[in-house]
């Protein structure tokens, strides 16, 4: 069954299809090495850890998902006898053996006990969920999977009964509106694992004490592992007379994409100060290639690495950790009504504006960032090519002027921060800027590009030019869409804000 789109897929024929070939490799797996041992060893190793048993020394924690599983009744044997075994694993094919095994598993969350991460397959696990003492499911996907069925030949409407479920109808591709459904899926997962800490008089006391548990511990948890970690000494139990905490597993088709983002929104949600300051900027360093972006938020990124030390195959899609830059720049709504948040808006119309470029139109609506920010209570403050939060520093108060009639253009908010490329042979000739009011006639007249000339009725001198398509700079960076003052027909003016001195001193106590 195919599922979503983009970066997922249907993890369960893969899997079978990859464990018996490499059976028919005749492998035996290690911790550190393939070596050459017993025919029967090597297939009784494969069983083990195809069917996701019990860890025993010396095997790769990541490849393990607990020691409550029940092999025998939840998860279907390698099919058919094997012969002689001897040949050696290949690294390519030791690596697509074990990362198959992981997806398969229901990982654990540092430092969060009780919640699971996983796809489909493990879905289908039910007796490891019952093992676990699951008692929320939410499911991430495009389709219903009641009719998925276990390895008992049982549909999820049936062995699913003993688990609240909540379905998020999402494909996994970079447009998807994932924002709107993060602040119920927040509350879902906070419902699931502490219900009781709503009606206490002190909510942030067991938020606090399971902030203790983990993340400051040497000990990261085995990857993989679907294991429940062991009760803290610091965490108290339930408060008398309340609901005792559930466990949530949280899942779409392969665990990789969707329901890791879900998690990322509650994780920033839940324990913020986790994943900012130092310790969030260790976690963040520890990201490699696409993943590192530092265009998306540091504590974002964070949370995704918080994630992959139990799920190494967490990888978002890019739209997806886009988006949840934006929900930690919206700070975290999940008790508020996101439709009515500016940059909520912002997104989408720019995914409107986006839909349009490519059909080979112009936006048929506009959206102008200084109207926007006028008429929000919020400054705006945060550009198409940025995403971070703006910073509470001081800046200086940046202009754009008309070189010929002082007409200010652009004010600080509204210029796009632009970097070059570091083999750039020649500097830039632009200031990219956000479209503006003053440029709603050229814009109206629906064209991909045109020039822009200066608003004052008196002047009219051309200054810039705008392509919804995107246009490189000469600096070899590149804007899409883009909107740019030519700085030979513009000045930069900076201005600082007045040192106060003391009275006596430099005059009228201005510098």
């Amino acid at each position: 069954m195919a599922v979503g789109g983009g970066n997922e897929a249907e993890p369960a024929a893969l899997l079978r299809t990859r464990i018996n070939t490499s059976v028919r490799f005749k492998t035996k797996i290690s911790s550190h090495s393939v070596s050459h041992h017993s025919s029967h060893s090597s297939i009784r190793n494969l069983k083990s850890h195809s069917n996701l048993g019990p860890q025993t020394a010396g095997q790769p924690s990541s490849i393990v998902a607990s020691s409550s599983d029940k092999p025998a009744a939840d998860v279907p044997p390698v099919e058919g006898q094997r012969e002689q075994l001897g040949h050696r694993l290949e690294q390519e094919e030791h690596k697509a053996l074990e990362m198959s095994v992981v997806e398969m598993a229901l990982s654990t969350v540092e430092g969060v006990p009780n919640l699971y991460v996983g796809g489909l397959w493990a879905l289908r696990r039910s007796q490891s969920l019952l093992d676990r003492k699951i008692t929320h499911v939410l499911s991430l996907v495009s389709f219903n999977p009641s009719s998925l069925k276990n390895f008992n030949d049982e549909p999820f409407s049936e062995y699913g009964k003993p688990f609240k479920h909540l379905l998020i109808d999402i494909d996994d591709f970079e447009d998807e509106d994932l924002l709107i459904e993060l602040p119920n899926a927040v509350k879902f997962i906070d419902d699931g694992l502490s219900r009781h800490q709503k009606s206490t008089s002190s909510g942030s006391d067991v938020a606090t004490a399971v902030e203790r548990i983990g993340l400051d511990s040497e000990e990261s948890g085995s990857s993989a592992s679907g294991s429940t970690p062991a009760a803290s000494s610091d965490q108290p139990p339930p408060p008398q007379g309340h609901p005792r905490r559930g466990a949530v597993f949280v899942h779409c088709a392969a665990g990789k994409s969707r329901s890791i983002s879900a998690l990322i929104a509650y994780l920033l949600w839940r324990y913020p100060d986790r994943f900012t300051g130092p310790a969030g900027a260790q976690l963040a360093s520890t990201l490699e290639g696409p993943e590192a972006d530092e265009s998306v938020a540091e504590p974002v990124r964070a949370a995704l690495a918080l994630i992959k030390q139990t799920r190494p195959l967490a990888e978002p899609n890019p739209g997806f950790m886009q988006q949840l830059d934006l929900w930690w720049q919206m700070g975290c709504p999940a008790d508020g009504d996101i439709e009515t948040q500016p940059i909520y808006q912002r997104w989408l119309y720019q995914r409107a504006a986006r839909e349009s470029i490519n059909a080979g139109q112009a936006p048929s609506q506009l959206w102008f960032e200084d109207e926007a920010a006028a008429s929000s209570t919020k400054p705006s403050g945060s550009s198409s090519s940025s995403s971070s939060p703006s910073s509470s520093a001081p800046t200086p108060d940046r202009k754009l002027r008309c070189k010929k009639c002082r007409r200010i253009l652009a004010t600080a908010p509204f210029i796009v921060p632009h970097r070059p490329r570091e083999d750039a042979a020649a500097s830039c000739q632009h200031f990219f800027i956000e479209p503006l009011g003053w440029m709603r006639a050229e814009l109206e007249k629906g064209e991909l590009g045109g020039r822009l000339s200066c608003p004052n009725p008196k002047c009219g001198a051309g200054v810039g030019r705008y392509d919804w398509k995107g246009f490189p700079c000469s600096c070899g960076s590149r804007e899409d869409p883009a909107f740019s003052l030519q700085k030979a027909r513009v000045d930069e003016e900076l201005s600082r804000a007045a040192l106060r001195m003391p009275p006596g001193r430099g005059g009228n106590g201005n510098l």
